[in-house]
């Protein structure tokens, strides 16, 4: 009798657990479309305690820990998906946001090898090929530099007692400018604290009005996107995409489509990357690249030139 009982109490609570599920789930939703990420996160754990099982509720906090620039953490919550059973669509979606967050993490052996698997799921996702295409290209760019550095500077290891003075008095104005930069770039975004301050240095712009003044704030919309990725190439004068006279780290629809920026259509869908993102950030490692080999070549110019036999 008594064990009829808890079989009929456990029918009974079913249903109610289901819905705690779907309004948890819901209110997570539409914190997540106002940009309210961390309630978003919130709201999704609250309904994962109701129903452990819900493939939606940790694949959204997934999602929610990605917009909060938590990539790490982001990442071991979609991994942690792929040990339950799931259909070859949700493991394309999984692994495609694993790619992303490794991506953001700049490891990009883990990023591509996570694109490849979202593939062999789903061969026809166009956002994967593009994500996977970029993941390659940043790769490439990268072993350029890397032989680059190593063609422009081949002695360096045979030069390196003869001109330790000098490269410590490098070292030491570089440590000295890096000082400086942080002192005139708090949040580190490359953007100068004087124009995040705006007109009154007094009382610094906030622009999300979250308490943290923009130059104290890397995503000073709140769009999800990081002000360094927003800036463009010269943070000194902010880009503005949409030439509306709000430069678009300030700017939540900063090309004026009618749809914020690093909005996704569906809460349960992959996080999406830009072909503007992508060719923005595909211009910070080039501009990378640049520095790198001007410092390079600054460094060849100090050291003793010494005539040396060509081995033809």
């Amino acid at each position: 009798m008594r064990s009829i009982l808890v079989l009929i109490l456990s029918i009974i609570c079913l249903p109610a657990i289901s819905q705690l599920e779907r309004k948890y789930i819901s209110k997570g939703t539409d914190s997540y479309n106002q940009k309210l990420y961390k309630a978003a996160e919130d709201y999704y754990r609250k309904a994962l305690e109701n129903d452990p099982e819900s493939f939606k509720a940790a694949y959204n906090i997934g999602n929610a820990l990605f917009k909060q620039g938590k990539f790490e953490m982001a990442t071991k919550q979609y991994e942690g998906l792929l040990e339950r059973p799931n259909s070859r669509e949700q493991l394309a979606q999984i692994y495609h946001n694993i790619g992303n967050s490794y991506l953001e993490q700049n490891k990009l052996d883990e990023s591509i090898e996570a694109y490849k698997n979202a593939l062999r799921n789903n061969p026809g996702n166009s956002d994967t090929q593009y994500n996977l295409s970029f993941a390659l290209l940043l790769k490439q760019q990268q072993e350029q530099q890397n032989q680059n550095q190593q063609c422009n500077n081949p002695n360096q290891d045979q030069n390196q007692d003869q001109n330790q003075d000098q490269n410590q008095d490098q070292q030491n104005n570089g440590d000295n400018q890096q000082k400086d930069k942080n002192y005139d770039d708090a949040d580190g975004d490359g953007i100068p604290d004087d124009v995040e301050k705006g007109e009154n240095p007094g009382k610094p712009r906030d622009t999300d009005k979250d308490g943290t003044p923009d130059y104290q704030d890397t995503d000073s919309d709140n769009d999800g996107l990081p002000d360094e990725h927003e800036a463009g190439a010269d943070p000194s004068e902010p880009k503005d995409t949409d030439k509306d006279g709000l430069p678009d780290y300030r700017d939540t629809d900063s090309d004026n489509d009618g749809t914020p920026d690093g909005q996704d259509e569906d809460s349960v869908q992959e996080i999406k990357m830009s072909k503007e993102d992508a060719e923005r950030l595909l211009k910070m490692l080039m501009e990378k690249e640049q520095e790198t080999l001007d410092k390079v070549n600054k460094e060849k110019q100090k050291q003793v030139k010494v005539k040396t036999e060509k081995d033809w």
